[in-house]
């Protein structure tokens, strides 16, 4: 179980194999057992973290790589630690908490503010991150951020859409529908004129026939 949420103990069981062989292997600090036995509870599921013992179990996390109890010791600085915000912010420190770094700067909304969270060093021994953590809070609380925000944009209005008045709709339909009418008068006459073709051309075909059959029957009269 241990191997599973430390790379430390991974390595020393299964990579070391002098000390795998051992009935009893030494850790190689000291590690107290209020410590080491709230550790044992995190990587199991249980979490019965308080102040006194945070800073501990923090330090064999990270020393043996244990991610679990760290994020888990994160999460209670964070929600339920009692200790004041310059001791949670030397902790995000040490061990880079981000997101207790960015908590704790939220909260900083004067000079003093500021002044009782960070410890007394120089700028320049922090982290380049909370550096411009710092800066940013500051000049915030100061009335002059960086970047400055951006004007919200008022949204264009609708453009309108020019409505026709009804003269000049009652005309335009007029003009249509005298279209229509001149064109279905045309199409008419032009059926007519086929019709009329089809007609002539029929009577003609007829006339022929007419007179063929005429010169057939005289012919068989003079024989």
């Amino acid at each position: 179980h241990l191997a599973r949420h430390s790379d430390y103990f991974k390595n020393l069981f299964f990579k070391n194999y002098a000390d795998s062989q051992k009935d009893i292997i030494p850790l190689e600090e000291v590690v107290p057992a209020d410590a080491f036995q709230h550790f044992l509870e995190l990587i199991s599921g249980g979490n019965r973290l308080n102040d006194e013992v945070i800073e501990e179990v923090l330090k064999i996390s990270q020393m043996w790589f244990a991610e679990v109890p760290l994020e888990k010791a994160k999460d209670y600085l964070l929600k339920k630690s009692n200790l004041v915000p310059m001791e949670k912010f030397i902790i995000a420190e040490k061990y880079n908490f981000s997101d207790l770094k960015n908590a704790l700067f939220a909260n900083v909304e004067t000079v003093a503010d500021m002044n009782a969270l960070l410890p007394n060093q120089e700028v320049s021994d922090f982290e380049p991150e909370t550096t411009t953590l710092i800066a940013k809070r500051l000049l915030e609380i100061s009335g002059i951020p960086r970047p400055i925000p951006a004007a919200p944009v008022a949204p264009e209005p609708p453009a309108e859409i020019p409505v026709a008045p009804v003269q000049n709709i009652q005309e335009g339909i007029i003009a249509f529908l005298q279209q229509e009418l001149h064109r279905t008068r045309e199409e008419a006459e032009r059926e007519r004129m086929r019709s009329d073709r089809v007609r002539q051309g029929l009577e003609h075909r007829l006339n022929e026939a007419r007179a063929e059959i005429e010169g057939l029957r005289q012919q068989l009269n003079r024989n």
